[in-house]
C-alpha cells in the first residue's frame, strides 16, 4: 500500500499508554515481545514440505503411493490441516531428496509446530475461528485495519471490550468474561511494547458509538490518542465528511516478517472468517488504499482526536 504511510518498523520499541509505571510490572505476568506461534509454524512447515515436492516433480499422488499414505493426507498436511510428526516430516525430505541442511530445519518446524500456544489454555471462551486468529496474530509484526462501528479488539479498553461482550452475550457468567479480558490484555500488551504495529482506518462511527456509555467511551478515547502516538501505530480517521465507504465490513490484514502469505480476517454476524489467498489479501489492500485516502492523515488523526473525539461533542 504505497500510499499507506506504513506503520514503524514494528521491532522498534513503543511505550505502553499507561506510562512508565507499566515498565514496572512483573516480568513473568508478560508475554515475551515475539514468541514463536505454532499455528505459525504449522503453515510454515506446510508451505517448505509444498515447495520441495515441487522442487522434487512429484505429485500427492506420486508422494502417497511411495510412502503408503491415503492421498488426502499428503493434501491436508500441505494445507496445515493436519499435523505431521517428526518421522513423517523425515519421510516426506528423504523422498524429495531434501538436503541435511533443509532436512533440520523441517525438523525443527514439525517440532515448534506441535506444540502448544499460550491461547489453546483459553479454549472455554475462543471458538475454533477465533483461536485461529490470534495464533497468527501471535507472531504477525503488522496489522492493517478497518473499523465501522466498533474499534479494533486490540486498542480496546477492558471496560470498552466488556461493554461489547455483554451486548453480545448477555448470558455469559462473569468468570468467563474474566478470561475473556486476560486474552485480550495479552493480545495488546505486543502492541504496548512496539512489538506489533498497527495501521488503522476508523470511522468516525465508531469514535461516537457510547459503547458502555459516555464514560467508558470517554476513556476508551483517551487510551487510543495514547496508542496513536506511539511510533509503532498509525490511525486514520474517516469523518462523516468523507461520505459513503469503500465497504461496510470491518476487516484486518495480518502482515509477518516469515515467508508466510498475509492473512485476511473479516468478522461477520459472530463468525470470524481467515484467508491467506494472495487474491483476498490484493483485493483487501486496494479497499485500505482507497479508505485511507478517503480518512484524515495520522497527525491530522490524532490532532481530530484530541479537539472533536469526546462523545460530548455532536459534531
Amino acid at each position: 500500500m504505497d500510499e499507506m504511510r506504513s506503520a514503524a518498523d514494528p521491532g522498534s520499541t513503543g511505550r505502553a499508554p499507561g506510562g512508565p509505571e507499566q515498565d514496572d510490572r512483573q516480568q513473568d505476568d508478560r508475554q515475551p515481545r515475539t514468541e514463536p506461534s505454532p499455528m505459525v509454524r504449522r503453515h510454515l512447515l506446510a508451505g517448505e514440505l509444498r515447495e520441495l515436492r515441487h522442487a522434487a516433480r512429484l505429485t500427492h499422488a506420486d508422494v502417497a503411493q511411495r510412502l503408503g499414505w491415503p492421498q488426502a493426507k499428503v493434501s491436508k498436511i500441505e494445507g496445515a490441516r493436519q499435523q505431521v510428526g517428526v518421522e513423517a516430516v523425515i519421510a516426506l525430505a528423504d523422498i524429495c531428496h531434501a538436503g541435511a541442511d533443509r532436512r533440520d530445519r523441517l525438523v525443527e518446524l514439525a517440532h515448534s509446530a506441535r506444540g502448544r500456544g499460550w491461547w489453546e489454555a483459553y479454549r472455554d471462551v475462543l471458538p475454533p475461528d477465533v483461536r485461529r486468529h490470534v495464533g497468527f496474530e501471535a507472531e504477525a509484526v503488522v496489522v492493517r485495519a478497518f473499523a465501522v462501528e466498533e474499534l479494533p479488539e486490540l486498542v480496546r479498553t477492558d471496560e470498552y471490550a466488556a461493554a461489547v461482550d455483554d451486548a453480545r452475550a448477555p448470558e455469559r457468567s462473569s468468570e468467563a468474561a474474566e478470561r475473556s479480558l486476560e486474552v485480550l490484555r495479552r493480545r495488546r500488551r505486543r502492541v504496548e511494547g512496539g512489538a506489533l504495529a498497527l495501521d488503522l482506518v476508523l470511522a468516525e462511527s465508531a469514535l461516537r458509538r457510547e459503547v458502555g456509555g459516555p464514560e467508558v467511551l470517554a476513556r476508551q478515547l483517551d487510551a487510543l490518542r495514547g496508542l496513536a502516538e506511539l511510533p509503532t501505530v498509525a490511525v486514520r480517521v474517516l469523518p462523516f465528511s468523507a461520505g459513503a465507504l469503500a465497504t461496510g465490513v470491518p476487516f484486518s490484514v495480518l502482515s509477518f516478517e516469515l515467508d508466510l502469505p498475509e492473512v485476511v480476517v473479516t468478522s461477520a454476524a459472530g463468525a470470524t472468517e481467515l484467508a491467506d489467498d494472495p487474491a483476498s489479501a490484493g483485493a483487501h489492500h486496494e479497499l485500505l488504499r482507497r479508505l485511507a485516502a478517503a480518512a484524515l492523515p495520522p497527525e491530522e488523526s490524532v490532532r481530530w482526536l484530541r479537539a472533536e473525539g469526546s462523545p460530548a461533542m455532536s459534531g
